[in-house]
């Protein structure tokens, strides 16, 4: 090749590199601005989910301390209090695996993210004019030797990305079994606590009962339950 020619080719490569950009710009641009939305709407809508479960909530811990209280003017209070506790039970166990799906989408989200942000840095492109210098100086690249090193690299991206989805999995799995399990222990101590009120309760009255048949004078009563502590 002459160096008129050679001249020339450079040329051309400098200005096919500066025109690329401008073209790909743009498009990325939307790409993120997308992106970006998409976002914000996620993370709209996850607060108002996470809104309404804490009211749903509160509503549950008004709505239950009504029903105990009229438990314990039935006859059959101890059934009364297990069927009313069973429900809310029931309906916190829901309202808590909401709660841990808005968090697991979350968590999901910003892994995204960081991942996105590590692939722009990776793909970052030089300037046209370095680009254009590099590529005149260049010999041209083998096309097996470079498809094989693409095939190489795409091998290890894909490989780290499932490395860090396994460990991601493996968190919330442990978080979601660790939640569980305090939520159970929770949940058990706080039957234990009502139970043991009850029994005392019983003993009274019966103590109550005892004097007054034999004539004597009742002990003062119990002072009313407490309202008890909202599920957790």
């Amino acid at each position: 090749m002459s160096k008129t020619g050679g001249r020339l080719w450079a040329a051309l490569v400098v200005l096919a590199c500066s025109v690329v950009p401008v073209l790909v710009a743009p498009a990325r641009a939307a790409t993120e601005a997308g992106a970006d939305s998409a976002s914000a709407s996620a993370a709209a809508h996850r607060k108002t989910e996470r809104d309404r479960i804490a009211r749903e909530r509160e509503a549950l811990t008004a709505r239950r301390h009504q029903e105990e209280a009229v438990c314990y003017q039935r006859f059959a209070v101890e059934d009364c209090l297990r069927g009313v506790r069973a429900k809310a039970r029931e309906t916190h166990d829901r309202l808590r695996a909401q709660e841990m799906e808005l968090n697991d989408a979350e968590r999901r989200e910003k892994a995204a993210e960081r991942l996105r942000a590590i692939e722009d840095k990776q793909t970052a492109v030089p300037p046209a004019a370095k680009r254009a210098e590099a590529q005149v100086r260049k010999p041209a690249a083998d096309p097996d030797a470079a498809k094989a090193q693409r095939d190489t690299e795409a091998h290890q991206r894909a490989q780290q990305q499932n490395s860090r989805a396994q460990a991601q999995a493996t968190e919330q799995a442990t978080r979601a079994a660790a939640n569980a399990d305090r939520a159970a222990q929770s949940r058990a101590k706080h039957e234990q606590a009502l139970q043991a009120a009850d029994e005392r309760r019983a003993r009274v009255e019966k103590s109550r009962a005892d004097a007054l048949a034999q004539g004597r004078k009742p002990a003062a009563p119990l002072p009313a339950p407490a309202a008890s502590a909202p599920m957790r």
